[in-house]
């Protein structure tokens, strides 16, 4: 279960279409519905349908990152009271990140998305860094991985979270495992 103190929330506002967004770690803000649509689905091509009870122990034992749309513009130009019971599409989760982790020294991030009809206005690379922004908080941290699927996402996690590519996942694959090391990482070069 996620530690009270690695409880946060942050967030942003949307030029392009008047929405405001919520980024938090809180586990009882996931929405399992629409996590559980999201892993079934051909965006997240690595991903797999899983049951209802697993989906939940995936997120109890995560830090996970939840993006949602917490208010918007309505169509008269007014704003929606992002502090009122949702209603349509307010509320809706949007985007997700898991960090499987023991809070201390590692973090595997895995299951990261935003859905398409809310790409294009930088969500991916402010979820990534709310993402950061917590782990380079932790001072025994000796690195973070994940894997990326092409070139392009690996350079964004390269620019948002300072990852590197440490080896390609089989000739021609496109898998890259990368890394970012954190302030007590051990490497062959400074280990004695």
């Amino acid at each position: 279960m996620t530690p009270e103190n690695e409880i946060r929330s942050w967030t942003r506002h949307s030029e392009d279409d008047g929405a405001t967004y919520l980024c938090s770690t809180d586990p009882k803000l996931v929405q399992l519905d629409a996590l559980g649509a999201a892993l079934a689905s051909d965006m997240l091509w690595w991903a797999q349908p899983l049951a209802e009870d697993e989906l939940r122990r995936t997120v109890e034992h995560s830090l996970c990152f939840g993006l949602y749309v917490i208010g918007q513009t309505t169509a008269d130009g007014g704003n929606e009271d992002p502090s009122s019971p949702p209603l349509g599409k307010t509320g809706e989760m949007v985007g997700f990140a898991r960090l499987i982790t023991d809070y201390a020294t590692f973090g595997w991030l895995t299951d990261v998305y935003v859905l398409p009809e809310h790409r294009g206005r930088g969500l991916g690379q402010w979820l990534t860094m709310c993402l950061d922004e917590v782990v380079c908080a932790w001072p025994r941290l000796r690195r973070c991985m994940l894997m990326a699927g092409n070139p392009t996402t690996a350079k964004m996690y390269e620019s948002t979270l300072g990852m590197n590519i440490v080896c390609e996942k089989g000739t021609g694959s496109g898998l890259l495992i990368m890394e970012k090391p954190g302030r007590v990482a051990i490497t062959p070069k400074n280990h004695h």
